[in-house]
């Protein structure tokens, strides 16, 4: 592609950044993008690869913006630098100004911003390129010589040294006085002098670059395998210059050589047939191939949860005479077993986990080999593991690992093949084996013991079979074989009499399937199993004749009665049955089931049923709903089984009665009592009934029952108040107050509503007075009561979640801005490009969206109040929180001692965010401690990489996160939990340079 323009654009939102990729590309060919999610990473990129404009967001974690274009800047005052930002003000361009940007370009809806952010790259990069070329003339020579990371040797027209950089003679061993003037010949024994004339001739009659590897003799006579890069530059026809650029890969040239040997190493892994000797193999290919002679193989003995040595190299050996068996937690071989986790140590001397300390060893290396042991390589020698030679092992332990494995398989698949001759020989079936092109039979001896033969007595073909079938078999039963033969039915089963040896016939169930077709579909072998089935025949069979007998007598029965098999198929049904599932008089019901007649969710449920009856061998009684005439009817139904001598059930018999209007009435009933215990006394108003006593233009009004809340709320219970007027219960003044009101409810004939402050102990209380009325004479009324100071108290909670919505608000109008415009653009590729790629990136804009919300819920729904606290003691809270959160390898220690009231849920979730917080920027290792404050309070700290202090009073703001993917509300909800709980929240260097988290003004337990 000419011209192409590599275009760094450093964005936190991955998604947003694809998009603008895409549209990029879309919008001019010569641009290929380079993403990088934080201003860290773009500066990695600029100094990695070319880089021809920069476009960059302004808020990210670490750097914003402005401080990114002032790291650029400071690297290259000229790179382009355009400042594509969802956070627009005149502050943010101002400052973007001052520093240096090239553009200014804020993020709008839709897809017209992508097409001028190309144009505003195109130009800039324009401008750029044509000072840069002209710099780059000028630097180029000194470019390819001086500061070449390879050895340089610049060359005149007859191919003899001109003059050679630092590196080149570092490599060549030679300075460059000793080679100016010289020829290509002083460099490479006279083996490689034809392939210096190829390369030389290639080189001229051509035109560019030339790329060749040489073996070249060093000025001290080393013999070195360089790789070089030779170019001539021609302006016009006429040589300007001849470069060659080298490099020695004398250790690469080596190492593809342990390689291949490796490869070889596992071929024969896959061959061994012990697990000895594939240790053997690894330890030799260790020594011998990949230079490591104190190597060894430690394999799992897992019947004494042991780790055993099974093959080590004599240099091992000789070092430590008698290697050790390792148990659990025994040295740090165990620990790399038991973790999965390699280890490189440049000197296990002062390891205090060492298992013997009087060895020579000092460098050791340990590779796991999954579940079946541990390889080992050691040296005397500090540091003596290259990360080639590391490398290398892991590739063989890898390989051995998989050959383990299969052997491992091996011995299991000749486990289960036991397991099956078991299964077989257990169950009593017989076992066929047809080679359907050559009508060969080979049948196992159970097959012939079935019918009293010997496999002597059978001659192993098709015939032998096909004469024992019972003559009026033969016929349904081919129709059966040769439907799956054809390949309509995944598999053959048929029922048949086979002639014995003593001349009667047995039923026998036959079952087989095709398991070889060739390239035609046609079947070439086919494996099957025979099951003797004479006595089940013979007990269903006597079933059916009973089942004729009851038929007539159940018939007339008025209730729905069935009979079934043990299988779940009817036997029988009597009328009334008949009518309920809609089955005509004259169809058979042998062999159908429920799932042949109703909806399979019934169906499954009543042969669950059914089952449960069969096994637990007595009745079962269970409510069935069954659609009749489109409407559900309630049966219930009893399921007996029927036993044999032997205890052993054959069949069921099953009762239903349609309980369907008892139901009904019963729910009723129960819904209405239900609703009014609900309403009367789980509602928290205070309610009481009054009743009305004549004469009505001066009525006297008695209380006759209250509600849980009443008497709660106000002291007085039912059994107090019942019989007494307002008068008696409450005193004269609040009683007349009281008294009034209702005799104003009987008056207006309506409800009426009235506030008071003290008629309860507490609060201001409105109160509904509503009259209930018989046979048009109002006869009692119902005083509700309720507490309305909660309204004053919502109304304000309304008001602080207000501000609240209003700072999210600033911060969705922002952290959403990506994912939307992100769905949006991808919306509109999916549908120009028609690549369905582009829904996977919805689905992740729709995931971080929904991210975002769930937080903004916890903070909003949360609030800064807390229900009711209680004494809670940190250290035992602290751990099972760490239980909670996944903590990797980090660690926790609780110093607090202290027991504190607070809201325990609440609590937990300031705690697991705290511990979340550290492990996600401490690392994984990181060390999380939980203590006591000198003050009322208490502490979390980690030892992790810490919070700068002028970040101290921004973390606990909404939105703020300095990691990709975070929402940024973690602090924030540990800020309003500590607010719930009137507590201040701080954050400080611990220690060990970490973040700490101070609250204070905790209440303790004293």
């Amino acid at each position: 592609m000419a011209d192409a323009v590599r275009v760094l654009h450093v964005e936190d939102d991955p998604e947003f950044a694809s998009m603008t990729a895409a549209f990029l590309s879309r919008a001019d060919d010569r641009f290929d993008v380079v993403p990088a999610t934080s201003a860290n990473e773009g500066l990695t990129r600029l100094s990695e690869e070319p880089i021809d404009c920069v476009v960059s967001d302004f808020e990210m974690p670490g750097q914003d913006g402005i401080e990114f274009l002032e790291s650029v800047r400071a690297i290259d005052e000229n790179l382009p630098f355009i400042l594509f930002t969802g956070k627009g003000s005149e502050e943010v361009a101002s400052e973007a100004i001052s520093a240096g940007v090239t553009d200014y370009l804020q993020k709008q809806q839709g897809t017209d911003q992508y097409t001028i952010l190309a144009n505003r790259i195109a130009n800039a990069v324009e401008q750029y390129r044509s000072q840069r070329a002209l710099d780059a003339s000028r630097e180029r020579l000194s470019l390819f010589i001086d500061k070449s990371p390879l050895g340089v040797i610049e060359w005149d027209e007859s191919f003899e040294v001109v003059q050679v950089n630092e590196k080149g003679e570092e490599i060549l061993r030679r300075g460059e006085s000793a080679l100016a003037g010289k020829g290509f010949e002083t460099l490479v024994p006279d083996s490689a002098l034809d392939a210096v004339e190829e390369t030389i001739t290639a080189l001229q009659e051509g035109s560019g670059g030339y790329y060749t590897v040489l073996d070249i003799e060093t000025g001290d006579g080393e013999e070195i395998v360089c790789e070089w890069h030779n170019r001539i530059i021609r302006e016009d026809g006429e040589t300007v210059a001849i470069f060659s650029q080298f490099q020695e890969i004398t250790e690469r040239r080596q190492r593809q050589q342990r390689i291949e040997a490796l490869h070889d190493t596992t071929r024969e892994l896959m061959h061994v047939e012990s697990r000895e000797a594939a240790a053997e193999l690894v330890v030799e290919t260790a020594r011998d191939l990949l230079g490591l002679p104190l190597s060894a193989v430690f394999l799992a003995d897992e019947s004494a949860d042991a780790l055993r040595p099974t093959a080590v190299t004599d240099q091992a050996q000789a070092i430590i005479d008698d290697h050790p068996t390792f148990s659990e937690g025994d040295s740090l071989v165990w620990e790399v077993f038991d973790s999965g986790e390699q280890r490189v140590f440049n000197d296990v001397s002062t390891h205090p986990n060492r298992y013997n300390p009087d060895t020579d060893v000092c460098s050791e290396l340990l590779i796991p080999l999954g579940d079946h042991g541990v390889l080992i390589a050691a040296s005397t020698d500090a540091a003596a593991f290259e990360d080639a030679s590391v490398s290398l092992m892991r590739t063989l332990a890898a390989n051995t690992e998989e050959a383990l494995s299969r052997l491992d398989r091996q011995q299991e698949l000749r486990t289960l093949t036991e397991r099956h001759e078991l299964a077989l020989e257990g169950a009593e079936l017989g076992v066929w084996d047809w080679n359907v092109q050559t009508d060969q039979v080979t049948f196992d001896e159970r097959w012939a013991n079935m019918l009293g033969y010997t496999l002597n007595e059978l001659d192993p073909t098709v015939d032998t079979w096909d004469k024992l079938i019972h003559p009026k078999d033969r016929e349904r039963t081919y129709e059966a074989l040769n439907a799956h033969l054809d390949g309509e039915t995944e598999i053959y089963e048929c029922d048949h009499r086979l002639k014995t040896a003593t001349g009667d016939y047995r039923w026998i169930r036959d079952i087989g399937k095709v398991v070889e077709r060739d390239e035609n579909g046609d079947p070439v072998r086919a494996v099957g199993i025979h099951q003797d089935v004479t006595d089940h025949k013979k007990r269903k069979q006597e079933l059916e004749d009973t089942s004729r007998k009851l038929q007539v007598i159940l018939d007339t029965a008025p209730t729905y009665i069935l009979m079934k098999d043990i299988d779940s198929r009817f036997l029988f049904i009597n009328s009334a049955a008949r009518e309920l599932y809609g089955i005509d008089a004259d169809k058979s019901v042998v062999g159908l089931s429920d799932y042949d007649i109703l909806p399979d969710r019934i169906a499954e449920q009543t042969h669950a049923d059914d089952q449960r009856a069969l096994e637990q061998k007595e009745t079962v009684e269970v409510e069935t709903v069954i659609p009749v005439d489109g409407t559900e009817r309630t049966h219930l139904t009893r399921k007996t089984p029927i036993l044999d001598d032997d205890g052993e059930p054959y069949a069921l018999c099953v009762v239903a009665t349609d309980i369907t209007d008892q139901k009904q009435r019963e729910r009723e009933l129960a819904r209405l009592t239900d609703e009014y215990a609900a309403v009367f006394e789980n509602t928290n108003d205070a309610i009481a009934l009054v009743d009305i006593e004549e004469p009505a233009d001066d009525p006297t009004f008695r209380y006759v029952r209250t509600n849980e809340a009443y008497e709660r709320q106000t002291g007085f219970d039912t059994e107090s108040l019942t019989g007494q007027t307002p008068v008696e219960a409450a005193g004269p003044d609040i009683g007349r107050r009281i008294a009034d009101h209702y005799k104003q409810c009987v008056s207006a004939g309506e409800p009426i509503t009235f506030e008071e402050r003290d008629l309860h102990p507490t609060g201001v209380w409105e109160t509904q007075v509503t009259p209930i009325a018989a046979d048009g004479e109002i006869t009692r009324l119902v005083a509700i009561s309720r507490d309305i100071s909660d309204r004053i108290e919502y109304r304000e909670e309304l008001e602080r979640q207000n501000d609240r919505l209003e700072e999210f608000a600033s911060i969705v109008s922002h952290d959403l801005r990506n994912p939307l415009s992100v769905l949006e653009g991808s919306l509109t590729l999916a549908r120009d490009t028609g690549n369905d790629e582009q829904f996977d990136r919805c689905y992740r804009a729709i995931d971080r969206m929904k991210e975002l919300i769930e937080d903004l819920l916890t903070l909003a729904r949360e609030g800064d109040t807390v229900s009711e606290t209680e004494p809670l003691n940190l250290e035992p809270t602290a751990l099972s929180c760490w239980h909670a959160v996944e903590t990797s390898d980090a660690t926790l220690e609780v110093t607090a001692e202290s027991t504190i009231y607070a809201d325990e849920s609440r609590v937990r979730q300031l705690l697991e965010n705290l511990i979340n917080n550290a492990v996600t920027h401490g690392g994984p290792a990181v060390t999380v401690e939980v203590g006591d404050l000198d003050d009322p309070g208490f502490y979390v700290a980690d030892d992790g990489g810490g919070i700068p202090p002028e970040k101290h009073d921004t973390v606990f703001e909404s939105g703020y996160t300095t990691t990709d993917g975070g929402t940024g509300f973690g602090l924030a909800i540990v800020k309003e939990i500590a607010a719930a709980h009137d507590w201040s929240v701080s954050v400080t260097e611990s220690d060990a340079g970490g973040a700490r988290f101070e609250f204070r003004g905790v209440r303790q337990e004293s």
